[in-house]
């Protein structure tokens, strides 16, 4: 898919659910294309949260980004999966990923073979989604005459892959319908990304006029530019000190290990870092700014190959008014 396509907003386990379908309702009212819930770990749940949005909308559409395929069985997304479309009316994107390394170890997942287990994983979902009887057995998963008790709305809803690395974008591009990038991208990394897809297309012989690419922002819009890289600076805290070392998603943002290590560190020690998360780092990695300015950082991500850019809620902003900027004042100017 080329150029842009619409724009969307994430909600986060940060903010209560009653916050998140006010948001999804507000969203809609304004024109904004599609709203999606995030399941980060031991923050609220992207699950109940879609479901809530897709009961008090009727027209966005309904993102879902991530879940993994190491704490729930694919037998179970799939029923997940069925239901929501169901209730949402057939609006929904679904989004797979191998889940964030150290908090999938928390709860003691070892993140093994992420690649193939989340092929495997893709594969059996799509299984079952048709509403077949299914037996199915591979290295991972295992499948023992699972029928769905219902028939689904849609036996192929769309599903997007989120990955980080070489491998996993372009596994994106071989088997998903779309892919999702996580927070801190930059221009240069949705190209890399794009090349890495492309890659994967053609390995399977894939069409990707369709192929959509969502593009998560953390985005501070405040004329007070001070304010908004210290408001920013606060919510990257939150995760930065996971992020990968030495992954091209740092390495594209131009931060260097020993300074992902360094942060890893002081958080490990329960220190505050963020005096080491500089304002070119928090400009480099987040949408803040004025209305113009961030007009033109969106614009270029746009550029770059994202088709829809989508706000990430920063704690500290007020969300609707944010929104309601966005699609009175951004949205119409972007190409």
């Amino acid at each position: 898919m080329k150029g842009f396509k619409e724009f969307g907003v994430a909600m986060t386990g940060l903010f209560p659910v009653r916050e998140a379908v006010d948001l999804a309702v507000t969203a809609e009212r304004l024109g904004i294309g599609s709203v999606w819930f995030a399941e980060d770990y031991f923050f609220r749940g992207g699950i109940p949260y879609m479901a809530a949005a897709a009961m008090a909308t009727e027209k966005i559409r309904i993102g879902l980004g991530v879940v993994n395929p190491y704490s729930r069985h694919p037998a179970l997304i799939a029923m997940e999966f069925a239901t929501l479309d169901e209730m949402s009316n057939m609006r929904t994107v679904f989004g797979l990923g191998s889940g964030v390394p150290y908090w999938m170890s928390q709860m003691g997942f070892s993140v093994k073979k992420p690649i193939s287990k989340t092929r495997a994983c893709v594969n059996l979902v799509r299984k079952i989604m048709t509403g077949e009887l299914v037996n199915h057995q591979d290295k991972f998963f295992e499948a023992k005459d699972v029928q769905l008790i219902f028939k689904p709305v849609r036996p192929n809803p769309p599903i997007y892959l989120a990955f980080e690395g070489k491998q996993g974008l372009a596994l994106s591009g071989e088997i998903g319908d779309g892919s999702i990038l996580s927070i801190f991208n930059t221009p240069s990394y949705v190209k890399f990304a794009w090349e890495r897809i492309k890659i994967g297309a053609e390995k399977s012989g894939k069409d990707l006029s369709n192929f959509e690419m969502v593009s998560y922002l953390p985005m501070v819009v405040d004329d007070d530019l001070d304010k908004a890289i210290s408001i920013t600076r606060d919510f990257m805290k939150l995760y930065l000190a996971h992020s990968q070392t030495g992954g091209p998603l740092m390495k594209h943002a131009g931060i260097s290990d020993e300074e992902t290590l360094s942060f890893r560190e002081l958080e490990s020690k329960g220190k505050d870092f963020g005096h080491l998360i500089t304002d070119s780092m928090v400009q480099s990695l987040g949408i803040v700014g004025n209305v113009e300015s961030c007009l033109k950082q969106i614009q270029e991500i746009v550029d770059a190959g994202v088709n829809t850019p989508v706000l990430f809620p920063v704690p500290g902003i007020n969300v609707i008014e944010t929104v309601t900027t966005i699609a009175e004042e951004i949205v119409p100017h972007l190409k």
